[in-house]
């Protein structure tokens, strides 16, 4: 099949024929063959600097020397201005384009970042993409260098809030402000911006509109506010988002707060009440279990897998397990804390100690890998990672309708 790469007795010997025919052949023959490598997925080093001195020359070989690039490991450093180049060319296949920017989110070139943004613009003008533009917007948003530069995006959210390039600044903004494994000083600062450019209707708009697009939770409380804005644009976008993040306007919910009541009541009146599946599913990330939690297979698994929970625990025993996380811990999840010979020190649950090294996974759901032999000390807490009053800033409607969502997901 396609898909199981294999090798047999005369594939060295086809390569090293394709590599000397590469070597001399014109441009558009090598074009060809470089292609066809592609399409295989045969790594040659040699096709790569072919392809890359050839689009140095032909501005339409660019499209086939990105192809190669992104199908590669390390991007030769004279690659960078070809890809900027083809990135930021209205005439760039959207293949190419994706491509473009899955290199480029991961330099640091000056150039880098400003052609990305042209990629990402000029996707959403052809038609037929959508495929391609949901990899390039995932490479970009999920980009660890996307922190690098955040200033920059900050200063364009702030300066072009209109423009296709300060809609994806403005969406880089707040993917920064709730990233959870990032830099705690990026994260603050992307807050900033966003609490700064609030005074202004326009960027209000741009970053409720981003928040929208994203599906993310982090600007809720500011955009629940703005459903009662003066100016009516602001209005309209915040009353766009609400209906996408379901976000309840102020007053719309009449239950209490958790933290109001008595856990016993509290457990009894979210056990009884009827939520909504699509609130609960933006509850699951306002209250940031997907910090700790998976509800797919397909996801890389983090703490306890909740796909099937529902199916294990009773609704009052779901509701009463998330309430006093303490109570009951899952096996295997137990919080371990790990004091090393140098001085650093782990809490978490382990998710691999097989041979002669530990792995931890922390509350962020960042891992952690040492030597066994770098522990000086280790101790089983008897709490749960999972924070004690998570949901008391939640009303009795928000957690049932975390329960409903919860429950759904046995039902697919």
């Amino acid at each position: 099949p396609y898909y199981q790469l294999a090798t047999w007795k005369e594939s060295d010997r086809i390569l090293t024929i394709l590599k000397a025919i590469l070597k001399d052949a014109p441009a558009e023959e090598a074009a060809f063959i470089i292609t066809k490598l592609n399409k295989n997925r045969i790594p040659a080093n040699d096709a790569l600097e072919r392809i890359i001195d050839l689009a140095l020359k032909d501005d339409k070989l660019i499209p086939v020397a990105i192809k190669q690039i992104a199908s590669g490991g390390i991007v030769p450093a004279k690659a960078i201005p070809l890809v900027v180049k083809g990135a930021s060319d209205p005439e760039t296949p959207a293949d190419a384009l994706a491509d473009s920017v899955k290199i480029l989110v991961n330099s640091d070139d000056k150039l880098s970042l400003p052609a990305v943004l042209k990629a990402l613009v000029q996707l959403d003008k052809i038609k037929g993409s959508g495929k391609q533009q949901a990899a390039a917007t995932g490479y970009f948003f999920k980009s660890a260098k996307l922190e690098n530069h955040h200033l920059a995006l900050e200063k364009m959210a702030a300066e072009e809030p209109g423009t296709p390039e300060g809609k994806y600044a403005a969406m880089a903004v707040v993917t920064l402000a709730s990233r959870k494994g990032g830099s705690p000083e990026s994260r603050e600062m992307s807050l900033k911006a966003i609490a700064k450019g609030w005074s202004d209707a326009k960027q209000k708009i741009a970053f409720i509109n981003a928040a929208r697009d994203l599906r993310d939770p982090v600007i809720n409380d500011r955009i629940r506010i703005a459903l009662n804005d003066p100016d009516k644009s602001v209005a309209k976008a915040a009353k766009d988002a609400a209906g996408r993040l379901k976000i309840q306007a102020p007053g719309a919910d009449k239950t209490r707060k958790i933290a109001t009541l008595k856990l016993v009541e509290a457990i009894k009146k979210i056990t009884d009440y009827k939520g909504d599946v699509a609130l609960g599913q933006a509850i699951f990330a306002r209250a940031t279990c997907n910090a700790c939690h998976t509800v797919s297979q397909d996801e890389k698994q983090k703490g306890p897998y909740l796909g099937n929970i529902a199916e294990t625990y009773r609704r009052n025993e779901l509701v009463e397990a998330i309430l006093v996380p303490n109570k009951t811990i899952a096996q295997g999840f137990a919080t371990n804390v790990f004091s090393l010979k140098d001085g650093k020190s782990f809490v978490g649950f382990v998710t691999d100690e097989a041979g002669d090294s530990v792995s931890v996974r922390d509350i962020s759901s960042a891992e952690h890998t040492f030597k066994k032999n770098q522990i000086k000390d280790r101790s089983t807490l008897p709490t749960s990672l999972m924070p004690q009053g998570l949901m008391n800033g939640f009303t009795v409607h928000e957690a049932a309708s975390l329960l409903e969502y919860l429950e759904s997901l046995v039902k697919k």
